[in-house]
């Protein structure tokens, strides 16, 4: 019996494992992928329900080990700025768990709707990124002490200005967190590259560490009210996806220097944008508890 429930679900093993590798090398949040197949993909393949908030704690819980895993490899590579995480955080993680908690008082076609809507408009952005010519990194050139130097002796020149923008990008990161479990990743990277022109690498490193731990308050919250009983949560599903991100994680930043990111964006926004669009459609079926 214990056998068969923790290897239930063995098939997630490589499909988180892929997941991962295309999320953090591409810095898409893991939960964008992970949410819909809890919701769309479970009850064809494997005849299982799953309600929104309960997909939404999975698919962060899984995307802590990922981006926690990709995190130590950016940091490694010194390409996480600090400074700028350390302004980020005391707005975001706060605000992730306020509405954290208010996200099991929301009903759930609601959640659906919000979560289908989010998507397409992330999938736009997203596209009209890669039609627009992508974000290109940065040549450093000038005088004067670089901001950052990488592992591997690269320079990078830039400045950061956090005041009332980046308090206010930081506090909607914090509410998507909260409420449907994606958005702060490609709203942090998006934010840092085009209003405060970092080099993509050390953006992407930096927003991987942000979305780390403001994810990683958000699921504590989550798991907190689901210990009280509210839902019988499908535990065994993080023991395949787990070690498969884990896994990951640690190869995605090498892959990431190799892989042309907008052209994997572009082709995953249009995915998104149906996946977003039957959330939606589901959503206004009243489809869920």
């Amino acid at each position: 019996m214990v056998f068969e429930y923790i290897f239930e679900f063995w098939w997630m093993l490589p499909v988180a494992f892929c997941i991962c590798l295309i999320a953090t090398s591409s810095s898409v949040e893991g939960a964008v992928f992970f949410t819909p197949i809890f919701i769309l993909v479970f009850p064809l393949v494997a005849g299982v329900q799953i309600v929104p908030i309960e997909a939404i704690f999975l698919a962060l819980s899984i995307e802590l080990f990922g981006f926690g895993s990709a995190m130590i490899g950016y940091l490694r590579r010194r390409l996480v700025d600090l400074s700028i995480v350390g302004k980020v955080l005391p707005v975001s993680v706060p605000v992730g768990m306020g509405f954290g908690l208010l996200a099991h008082r929301v009903p759930s076609h609601l959640i659906l709707g919000f979560l289908g809507g989010l998507m397409i408009i992330l999938s736009a952005l997203m596209l009209y990124s890669y039609l627009a010519g992508g974000f290109h990194e940065a040549a450093v050139e000038g005088e004067g002490p670089p901001t950052r130097i990488d592992s591997l002796g690269r320079s990078y020149l830039y400045t950061y200005e956090h005041g009332l923008i980046g308090v206010s990008w930081s506090s909607l990161g914090g509410i998507l967190v909260g409420l449907t479990g994606i958005g702060i990743g490609e709203l942090t990277t998006t934010t840092l590259i085009l209003r405060n022109k970092l080099p993509v690498r050390v953006a992407v490193g930096t927003g991987i560490m942000i979305v780390f731990f403001t994810a990683f308050m958000a699921t504590l919250v989550h798991a907190y009210v689901f210990s009280s009983g509210e839902l019988n949560v499908h535990w065994n599903i993080l023991f395949m996806t787990i070690p498969a991100v884990a896994c990951g994680g640690q190869i995605s930043p090498y892959i990431n220097s190799r892989m042309d990111g907008e052209k994997m964006k572009a082709f995953l926004s249009l995915i998104f944008i149906v996946v977003g669009g039957l959330l939606i459609w589901r959503g206004l079926g009243g489809v869920g508890v």
